[in-house]
């Protein structure tokens, strides 16, 4: 099922905590991506995938998401995630590469805070 939705400016679409269901894919607008008050992530390109964690993991959400600006997303709820891939493996292939990007930004990041530690920097 899919649902397109107008958000405004400040609108909050996803908490942290919360037990929902369903991703989104941004159409339009800038959205902050949040986890105990910190700014991991600004999502502005139209195609982004945002909101799946919860449903692989099965677990309450793990981040905020927050319109910076006012957008449009398309709201898709599946009670099957699996099925759901299945039938739509554009929709697979899409996840797997925003999870991909995600993995490789973390990395980098993980790498850079461990090369500008001295506790866990090899280079002197």
């Amino acid at each position: 099922m899919e649902e397109y939705m107008e958000i405004q400016a400040g609108q909050v679409i996803i908490e942290q905590g919360q037990l929902d269901k369903g991703f989104y894919i941004l159409e339009s607008g800038t959205f902050e991506v949040i986890k105990d008050g910190v700014l991991l992530s600004v999502l502005k390109h139209p195609g982004t995938i945002f909101g799946e964690m919860g449903d692989f993991l099965d677990e309450p959400r793990t981040c905020t998401v927050k319109a910076k600006e006012a957008g449009k997303v398309i709201h898709v709820v599946a009670d099957d995630m699996r099925k759901l891939i299945q039938e739509n493996p554009d929709v697979g292939l899409a996840i797997i590469k925003t999870l991909t990007k995600r993995l490789k930004r973390t990395t980098q990041k993980l790498a850079q805070t461990a090369k500008d530690s001295p506790v866990y920097s090899l280079q002197k």
